[in-house]
């Protein structure tokens, strides 16, 4: 919201509560307002209180005091195994379990089957709530009763004190002294049985019952023991886990072996692929062929030579032709290239034998050994299942074993219980009770009526229940009574506060406050500029948001002299600024100053009998108040009227319902809700704030018309 001179509107989102807490008028005026609602709450209140005070009887108290003697019959006291007693230092803790006993049921039951429940309490066999209901069934007679004689039954201690009172209201002081005794002989019955309970029988079936359960503890403890093959739990335990252990070493041993056989294995064939299969022997090379008798032929030539050079002359045909002989072969050795031939010899590996039967001994071996840690894994398995089942065993029996023991202490215990009990029983049959009657019940005197008691309740609870059925209505209601609750709920500021009244705006007080209001509208400014274009705003199309809006631009008209025109786009002009018929010849002349020749082609305008007023005519209809104008138009539409006119007072339909009433929430200088007292629903009026807020509308407040004035004016002058 824009700052105006002198006055600021607080926005309405994030701003305080303008008005506040409730005042005491505020709460007149609602108690006023839900009179009716607050009236007959307390009227039924009352009237309950009073019909209960009718139909309420005199009562009589009967009174009986016993007296609780703190000793060793005590229950709590008791000791069983014939040792000095312990006494219950806490002598209320008995008292009060004695007042649990004549309370109880059972000591209730027996007196009502001694008296008749019927002649006791009639209203069991009569009609509930004035006959609207029938009577109780038979069978439920007796719990009703028990019921209505608990509640007048009181049973109560005294702190420091072992008396117990006990007194009973009934409407016959003969039946209230009867019944009352009944009950204390009842009570003393009840409680007799209650304590004396024969303890050695029980004890006795204990007894026989620990008896038998130590039999059976030792079968299970033989069955476990033959189960387990054992005579000595301990000595097999130890033997096992020495046999565990052994095998434990063992299988170490053979791990460690195997580990090494592992490692020759892989050591013996990995030298294995490195041996070659075969090894050199020897190597020899020649150049002789088989089969060559080229050299022996020429030595024998040469041999033969030297013989017959010997013998013969150079000059011997024999010696040429062994000459040529010699030749020849050496041309003939001359001639060929005999190659050079070697021979290698080679002889199967003596290592790679040997380390084929190491290695297949050794494989043998890993695999004896794998054979037996298997076998030493079972046995290791087996023993330690063994071991397992000792110890499981050994864990039952020596819980069974606790049990024995504990089963045979209780059992002598009980054996010693039983005997001492029955000692007892025997001395309690002349020993005297605990309780003591210190006064028996006498019919009273003198009786009390609860109707004075009633009444008074009757107009407290009218006062608490008219009270909150106003509170109720209060939150219940959805309309606004007082300025006060839209200024809370809407948190926006209360402009102006019209009174109902059958002249309408005409009335002296409505003038004030228009004349009020229509200053504080003046003093405002946006932007340094007064507000030019005022639009009135309601939940609903009616009267209220006309005949306001033509109210205050007449006072603007004759109180301010300002030239005003109202634009009506929710119909034709109201009473108010009613056009005069006929209208004055001379109207439009005097009131051309206005501009109208400009104007009246886009939104017709018609003078009143009001100086400076003037009216449209059916605005609705013209382009103004067509929603398909275009907005600009609009825009420069109104702000021909700015220059044509000091005020304008535009009366739209609620946004909600209307385009365009929402588009000129926008467009004008500010905007004024328009609510009716005990008419206007709170949820509409928010509703219709936030879509004018949405619009980009700029709120003022608000002003409450019709409003009624519940408290009366004698009142009123207090306040």
């Amino acid at each position: 919201m824009r700052a105006a001179s002198g006055l600021v509107a607080a926005p309405p989102d994030g701003a305080s509560d303008h008005a506040g807490a409730y005042t005491l008028r505020d709460l007149l005026i609602m108690a006023f307002y839900h009179r009716r609602a607050i009236l007959l709450a307390a009227l039924v209140a009352f009237a309950v209180g009073a019909g209960a005070a009718v139909l309420t009887r005199t009562q009589f108290t009967a009174e009986s005091r016993l007296l609780v003697l703190v000793n060793r019959e005590q229950t709590g006291g008791q000791d069983l195994t014939g040792l000095p007693a312990v006494l219950n230092i806490d002598g209320l803790r008995s008292v009060e379990a004695e007042t649990e006993i004549i309370e109880s049921r059972e000591v209730i039951e027996r007196v009502l089957e001694a008296m008749d429940p019927e002649a006791l309490f009639p209203s069991v066999t009569m009609p509930r709530l004035f006959g609207l209901l029938p009577a109780y069934e038979p069978k439920d007679r007796m719990e009703k009763a028990v019921e209505m004689f608990r509640s007048r039954l009181r049973v109560e201690t005294q702190p420091g004190s072992n008396v117990v009172h006990v007194s009973l209201q009934l409407p016959d002081r003969e039946q209230a002294a009867r019944a009352l005794s009944m009950l204390v002989s009842a009570y003393l019955e009840r409680r007799k049985e209650i304590f004396d309970n024969p303890r050695s029988s029980f004890l006795a079936q204990e007894r026989t019952r620990l008896a038998d359960q130590l039999h059976g503890i030792e079968g299970q403890i033989q069955q476990i023991k033959s189960e387990s093959q054992v005579v000595d739990l301990a000595q097999e335990i130890l033997l096992a886990a020495n046999q565990v252990d052994s095998i434990v070493q063992r299988r170490r041993q053979v791990s460690e072996r195997r580990v090494a056989i592992k490692a020759e294995v892989d050591s013996a064939r990995k030298r294995l692929a490195a041996l070659p299969e075969k090894v050199f022997d020897f190597r020899e090379q020649t150049n002789q062929a088989h089969n060559d008798d080229d050299r022996n032929i020429l030595l024998k030539l040469q041999i033969e030579r030297d013989r017959m050079a010997s013998q013969y002359a150079p000059e011997f045909p024999g010696l040429k032709e062994l000459d040529r002989k010699i030749e020849t072969v050496r041309r003939a050795m001359k001639g060929q290239d005999k190659p050079t031939f070697a021979t290698a010899r080679e002889v199967r590996n003596p290592a790679v034998a040997f380390l084929n039967n190491h290695l297949l001994t050794l494989e043998i071996e890993q695999d004896s050994l794998d054979n037996q840690l298997a076998e030493l894994d079972r046995q290791h398995a087996a023993a330690v299942q063994k071991v397992d089942g000792l110890r499981t065993a050994e864990a039952k029996l020596s819980d069974l074993e606790r049990t024995r023991d504990l089963v045979e202490t209780i059992y002598r215990d009980y054996t010693l219980r039983a005997e001492a009990a029955r000692i007892e029983e025997e001395a309690a049959k002349v020993r005297a009770s605990n309780v003591r009657v210190v006064q028996w019940a006498t019919p009273p005197v003198t009786g009390q009526n609860a109707a004075p008691g009633f009444l008074l309740a009757g107009l407290v609870g009218a006062l608490l229940l008219g009270g909150a059925a106003g509170i109720a209505a209060t939150w219940m209601r959805q309309v606004y009574i007082v300025p006060g609750e839209p200024e809370r709920g809407l948190r926006l500021p209360t402009l102006a506060s019209f009174a109902e009244s059958a002249d309408g705006f005409d009335s002296p007080e409505a003038r004030r406050e228009l004349m009020h209001f229509a200053s504080l509208l003046l003093d405002f400014t946006v932007d340094g500029r007064p507000l030019d274009v005022i639009q009135f705003v309601a939940t609903s199309e009616g009267r209220d948001e006309t005949a306001l809006a033509e109210a205050l631009a007449q006072e603007f008209a004759q109180g301010h002299q300002l030239s005003t025109l109202v634009v009506n786009l929710c119909g034709r002009a109201g009473t108010v600024c009613a056009l005069p018929d006929p209208a004055p010849a001379g109207a439009a002349a005097a009131n051309s100053v206005a501009g109208l020749p400009a104007v009246e082609g886009s939104l017709p305008i018609e003078p009143t009998a009001v100086p400076h007023l003037w009216v449209s005519v059916d605005a609705q209809k013209a382009p103004f108040g067509n929603p398909r104008t275009p907005l600009a138009q609009t825009q420069k539409f109104l702000e021909e009227l700015r220059g044509r006119f000091d005020k304008v007072v535009v009366i739209a339909p609620p946004p909600t319902v209307s385009h365009v009433s929402r588009r000129v929430t926008g467009l004008v200088d500010a905007n004024v809700l328009v609510l009716r007292a005990e008419q206007t629903r709170a949820p509409a009026a928010l509703r219709l704030r936030d879509v004018m807020l949405a619009s980009g509308g700029d709120l003022l407040g608000f002003v409450l018309t019709g409003r009624r004035f519940h408290i009366p004016k004698a009142i009123y002058r207090w306040l």
